[in-house]
């Protein structure tokens, strides 16, 4: 089939498009699935700033949040994180900023490395902007990584207060990351559950445009109709300053000794053996050139 130029020249595009699209650079892991905090560490002297969007652009319950995260590896599979919650319209009595941690420890490394086990756990320190006072939350769950497919399936249980969840509430998480173009593009699923107002099950897909660079678009679906309405939820993330870590899943960098010093690699000189005498030189000269 013969193309116009014009159509050759569209398909090029669309070919460098999609090779650009599958390219292979490995990139920084998320800190969060979508809100569910991930088993992903911040590389140590990193830095990581995210903004998410949450909106229902319809009625009944029209609305629009922000929430904003930022987190600083500090080292031994552990960042600092600084979140704002729910700042946006109509104003939310659950708007919050909070302090706190993650730490996610590497399990079975020795025995069962390909399987990427961690035991993740972290704390929130919230402070309510609309009065109703100090809180906390609180999770920690089990991760792991099927060999053959790169499926990650996480699964724990977190605590919130009322000042953030709107109750008092113990309650099931669970997550799944699936690879659909390895460090590019992934399906996520997490669910949050219970009748609170983080109770909500949350499918999307996950694409890093470059290495240091995370676009979340995903949508949120109650538990049940008390916990709050539908909506979307956009984010975007990227990672800046420090050293870039070797780890795209955000472990500190494993420390080797040096290599043993290698042999001079000149030839060595060539020895030259002394010319006998000729047989009959004087002995005394004979004596001489053999010793």
């Amino acid at each position: 089939m013969d193309l116009s130029p014009a159509r050759s020249l569209l398909l090029r595009r669309l070919l460098t498009l999609l090779l650009a699209f599958c390219g292979a650079t490995a990139a920084q892991a998320q800190q969060a699935i979508v809100n569910l905090p991930s088993a992903d560490i911040t590389p140590k002297g990193r830095h990581f700033l995210m903004h998410e969007t949450q909106w229902r652009p319809q009625n009944p319950g029209r609305y629009w949040y922000a929430t904003n995260f930022y987190c600083y590896g500090i080292g031994k599979n552990t960042e600092l994180a600084l979140t704002t919650y729910n700042s946006g319209t109509p104003q939310a009595p659950n708007e919050n900023i909070g302090v706190g941690f993650k730490t996610a420890v590497p399990l079975f490394q020795k025995k069962s490395s390909q399987l990427e086990v961690k035991l993740t756990f972290g704390q929130m320190l919230t402070y309510n902007l609309r009065g109703a006072g100090l809180g906390g939350f609180t999770y920690s769950h089990g991760s792991l990584v099927l060999p053959k497919t790169h499926t990650r399936l996480t699964a724990g249980v977190s605590f919130g207060t009322r000042n953030l969840f709107k109750k008092n509430t113990v309650h099931p998480i669970a997550a799944v990351e699936q690879p659909i173009i390895k460090h590019r593009l992934y399906l996520l699923g997490e669910w949050f559950y219970g009748k609170h107002d983080f109770g909500f099950f949350t499918p999307g897909v996950l694409y890093h445009p470059a290495k240091d660079h995370i676009i979340v678009v995903a949508y949120k679906i109650p538990n049940h109709p008390a916990n709050g309405k539908s909506g979307l939820v956009f984010e975007y993330g990227f990672f800046f300053g420090g050293k870039e870590s070797g780890s795209h899943h955000g472990d500190d960098d494993l420390h080797h000794p040096p290599a043993p010093p290698q042999p001079d690699s000149k030839p060595a000189p060539k020895v030259t053996a002394a010319p006998r005498p000729p047989a009959n030189a004087p002995s005394e000269l004979r004596s001489v050139v053999l010793e």
